[in-house]
C-alpha cells in the first residue's frame, strides 16, 4: 500500500531561470489583451494596496532614504508580479493553443519530428560539465587571488601568470561580462539514452544560482536547431557572430587540451573533446527552468 499520495497536478514552481522579456513578447504578439490586464493588476496593487494597509519594513535611514528604499522595494514586488504572472498567461494559452510539443519519455528516436521553431517542454538533469566547472572555477579563484588577506591571495609573478591564464580563459567564454554571460549546459532528459540536449543560460536571467543546480528540472524552450548524427557542435564559443565553423571547433579543441592536466589538480576529469558535443544535438533557447 503506498503511503505518499503525489499531487494531482503541478501548481507551484520554484524557478531557477525565466527569461520573461521572451514571454511578455510572445504574449503581446498572441493576446496582448492579457498582458494589459496583468500589468493594470500589478500597478493597481502598488498604487492602492502597497501604500495602504500593506507596511513594507524599512531600516529607518532618514526620512529620504527610507521613501526611497520603500520605492526601490515597491518597485522590485510590483516587477517581480508581473514577470511570473506573465509567463504563467502564456504557458496556459499555448497549452490551450496546444502549441507546445512534449515527449513521451526519451530515447533513440526522441527528435523525430522536432523541427526548428518548436516551442518544446521535457524534464531532464542539468550540468555545466567538467570543463565548465573547471573554467569558470579558475576564474573565481583568478578574482580572489588580486584580493588582499585571503587564502588565495598572490603577488608578483605568481599574480602574473594567473592573470594571464584567466584572460585565455575569458576569450574562451567569448569575453563576456557579467550581464551578458551566458553559460551553456548539458541536459539528460528523463527517460532511456538518446540524443544530447544543449542550452545556454543567461546570467542575466538567472533567478536561482548555478551552484544550485542538481536534480531534476522542468524546462521550457524553444528549439534552436538539431545537429545531425556524424556532426559537432561546439559547446563554447569563440565568436557569436557567426555561424559554429571546423575552424572555430579545431581551435576550440586545442586551446581545451591546455587545461587537461590543471584540471587533474583539482580533482576534475576534462578532455579536450568536451569542447563539442556530438549529434545528434538537440540545441534550445531555455525560457523557463524550474522545479
Amino acid at each position: 500500500m503506498a503511503i505518499y499520495q503525489s499531487p494531482k497536478n503541478r501548481l507551484h514552481r520554484d524557478f531557477f531561470y525565466l527569461n520573461d522579456e521572451v514571454a511578455i513578447n510572445s504574449l503581446s504578439a498572441l493576446e496582448s489583451g492579457k498582458v494589459d490586464e496583468i500589468v493594470s493588476r500589478t500597478t493597481t496593487a502598488r498604487e492602492g494596496g502597497f501604500s495602504g494597509e500593506v507596511k513594507i519594513p524599512v531600516v529607518d535611514l532618514g526620512v529620504g532614504a527610507s521613501k526611497k528604499a520603500s520605492s526601490e522595494i515597491e518597485e522590485e514586488m510590483v516587477r517581480t508580479r508581473t514577470r511570473f504572472s506573465i509567463f504563467d498567461a502564456w504557458y496556459q494559452l499555448l497549452h490551450e493553443k496546444k502549441a507546445v510539443g512534449a515527449f513521451d519519455g526519451w530515447g533513440e528516436g526522441a527528435l523525430e519530428g522536432v523541427e526548428p521553431g518548436d516551442t518544446i517542454e521535457f524534464r531532464a538533469e542539468l550540468s555545466q560539465g567538467p570543463l565548465q566547472t573547471v573554467l569558470r572555477l579558475f576564474l573565481w579563484f583568478a578574482d580572489q587571488a588580486t584580493r588582499d588577506g585571503n587564502l588565495f591571495s598572490q603577488k608578483g609573478e605568481e599574480l602574473k601568470t594567473t592573470a594571464n591564464s584567466s584572460k585565455s580563459i575569458r576569450q574562451l567564454l567569448g569575453d563576456a561580462s557579467d550581464d551578458d554571460d551566458e553559460v551553456p549546459l548539458l541536459a539528460t532528459p528523463v527517460g532511456q539514452p538518446g540524443p544530447s540536449v544543449l542550452l545556454s543560460v543567461s546570467k542575466k536571467w538567472l533567478i536561482g544560482r548555478m551552484g544550485q543546480l542538481g536534480g531534476t528540472f522542468g524546462i521550457v524552450g524553444q528549439v534552436v536547431q538539431i545537429v545531425e548524427a556524424g556532426e559537432e557542435y561546439p559547446v563554447l564559443r569563440l565568436t557569436k557572430d557567426v555561424s559554429p565553423t571546423p575552424l572555430e571547433i579545431d581551435t576550440l579543441k586545442d586551446a581545451v587540451q591546455h587545461f587537461v592536466e590543471p584540471a587533474k589538480g583539482l580533482g576534475v576529469e576534462v578532455e579536450a573533446s568536451e569542447s563539442v558535443v556530438q549529434g545528434p544535438v538537440l540545441v534550445i533557447k531555455p525560457i523557463a527552468i524550474y522545479r
